[in-house]
């Protein structure tokens, strides 16, 4: 399975903010902003580290959930995985058939 939700985010927004950049008034902002948290030396502040660190021991757990799932209960994934197949087939029938048809 590939997913392409994180690249395509990635890609969007790295193509939003290029778009952004043509106005000049962003572009001198964004470059101020830049310049002024390099003079200033802003770090993150604890609470944001702790913060990141619990959204980290939170992703890694749902993680170790769902191998677990997928070692214990084969057949499920299975199950899944055709229920995902069939509803892209299903889903690529309808593109090409039109809305109406």
């Amino acid at each position: 399975m590939n997913n392409k939700l994180i690249p395509a985010t990635i890609a969007g927004a790295i193509i939003g903010a290029a778009v952004s950049m043509i106005d000049k008034k962003t572009r001198s902002s964004v470059k101020n902003q830049v310049q002024s948290t390099k003079q200033n030396g802003i770090t993150p502040a604890p609470s944001t580290k702790a913060k990141a660190k619990n959204l980290k021991d939170e992703l890694l757990y749902w993680k170790e959930t769902v191998d677990e799932i997928r070692r214990n209960n084969p057949e499920l994934e299975r199950a899944i995985l055709d229920a995902k197949d069939t509803f892209i087939e299903k889903r690529n029938q309808k593109k090409i058939s039109g809305p109406n048809g």
